[in-house]
């Protein structure tokens, strides 16, 4: 990896020091940092009394649930895409991303209670495959009625025990670190998940055999999670709706929106979790580049599907158009649009705003807030058609504009600050960058200079 002069940082590379520092970060609990807690725990109790409250209020009155759907899709799909900016590096043996990679695990783990709290009430009023004697559309041609129930959940419960083994099994080293470094409650919890891990040939190789078996697992798992969920709580719920490249627009957003979710966390690290040592420039620029390249994927996927809709011109196509676009979220349709593609890509063309610390945090929270709106979009009208109307050939009633009432704001609320605040207790376990993969970085990487420029020539292991 070549790069250019002000590239020329990498982590130290005593081992000693490298565990001592990133040990360190998950001892310090600061006043700030506690405060920040206890108000997300705040926060977090106010989701659930949210979600309670429009249980009891709105009942079994579906076309009010747009917005907790919404939430959903969108936590579990930025979530869970997180990881996959750890997967493609490790598959690819890109050793830029080591820094990364634990923070991508950690982000995909975090929101498994979450997701399951949410799922449960939405389950209640998602409609049965057969209404009234009519079948409606769905992936599940012949399955029993309540199929969608049953798979959706599974896979949603698949994605949480596979993020949460991803975690494990890439941190093993690091939990063998703190069983024979520790005291106390730590050295237990260390001994505890470190099992008999000591570091022989045969286990790192049996480690990096899982850990690759694990991504790609990860990988299908997500995609599978996204076909399911996207169909079954969005597109099947709107009469006359048939777009078989949807599913992969949803997942490429949730990808976009992982990526995202990983450059705010390592520059939030990086300013206060001193570990500029390890999250150099390096790590942004190539993340810069990533957050790139997955805006034009969403957009390609988009457009794919638009193009279909729009020169379509039959009488469902109008009416998925007029709902989605055109209708009572257009003006949603234009922030998603801006925010998920136009303003991050204007503003992450110019390499020397990707060639930078604060230039791709600044993208990411644009195209964040875009995938916040493309749900939001999606699955608002998509719950507030009239579910007598789900077995017409087309929409012929378009519902008008639902607005989020306190319950949603107090759910959506509640919900990302748990997310948040479960990042915030497994960071006080293990360090948010592996310390067994910046050793095995500083082993690998070797210092070249070239004529107008120095870079770090990096090797790839077995």
């Amino acid at each position: 990896m070549s790069t250019n002069e002000h590239h020329m940082e990498w982590p130290p590379s005593d081992p000693k020091v490298v565990k001592e520092e990133l040990f360190s970060s998950t001892k310090k609990g600061s006043s700030t940092l506690k405060t920040i807690s206890k108000f997300l725990g705040i926060l977090s109790v106010l989701g659930l009394v949210g979600l309670i409250g429009k249980f009891l209020i709105d009942g079994g009155d579906q076309t009010q649930w747009g917005y907790v759907a919404a939430i959903l899709a969108f936590i579990f799909s930025v979530t869970g895409g997180a990881p996959m900016v750890a997967i493609a590096p490790f598959i690819a043996k890109a050793n830029w991303a080591r820094p990364i990679s634990r923070m991508a695990h950690v982000i995909g783990a975090s929101a498994v209670i979450v997701n399951i709290i949410i799922m449960i009430p939405l389950l209640w009023m998602l409609p049965p495959l057969v209404v009234e004697g009519a079948r409606r559309r769905s992936i599940w041609f012949e399955a029993p009625v309540y199929s969608p129930h049953f798979w959706d959940t599974l896979s949603l419960i698949m994605l949480a025990i596979a993020g949460i083994g991803l975690l494990y099994v890439s941190a093993l080293p690091d939990f063998a670190i703190m069983r024979d470094n520790s005291e106390g409650f730590r050295k237990k919890i260390g001994k505890f998940l470190a099992g008999g891990f000591v570091g022989s040939t045969v286990q790192w190789s049996t480690l990096r055999m899982r850990v690759g078996l694990m991504s790609t697992l990860y990988f299908f798992i997500y995609i599978f999670v996204h076909v399911v969920i996207s169909i079954d709580f969005s597109l099947s719920m709107v009469p006359g709706w048939r777009d078989a490249i949807y599913p992969m627009a949803h997942a490429m957003g949730g990808i976009q929106g992982g990526v995202a979710l990983v450059i705010i966390l390592a520059w939030i690290m990086r300013k206060y979790g001193n570990y500029e040592n390890y999250l150099n420039i390096n790590v942004f620029w190539a993340l810069g580049r990533l957050m790139f390249a997955t805006s034009l994927m969403w957009i390609y996927f988009f457009y794919s599907a638009f193009i279909v809709f729009w020169y379509g011109k039959s009488m469902s196509d109008n009416a998925w158009l007029d709902l989605l676009i055109r209708g009572p979220m257009v003006y949603v349709f234009i922030l998603g649009m801006l925010f998920s593609f136009v303003f991050p890509w204007w503003w992450l063309i110019w390499n020397k705003v990707r060639n930078s610390i604060n230039g791709p945090v600044i993208g990411a929270f644009i195209a964040l807030i875009g995938v916040f709106f493309e749900r939001i979009r999606i699955y608002v009208p998509a719950w507030s058609v009239d579910p007598k109307l789900i077995h017409d050939k087309w929409l012929t009633v378009i519902p008008g504009t639902l607005y989020p009432d306190i319950w949603d704001i107090l759910l959506i609320l509640g919900s990302i600050s748990f997310v948040v605040l479960t990042v915030i207790f497994i960071s006080r376990i293990i360090p948010f960058i592996g310390v067994w993969e910046v050793q095995q970085f500083n082993l690998l990487a070797k210092p070249v200079k070239y004529i107008k420029a120095h870079g770090i020539r990096v090797a790839k292991p077995d």
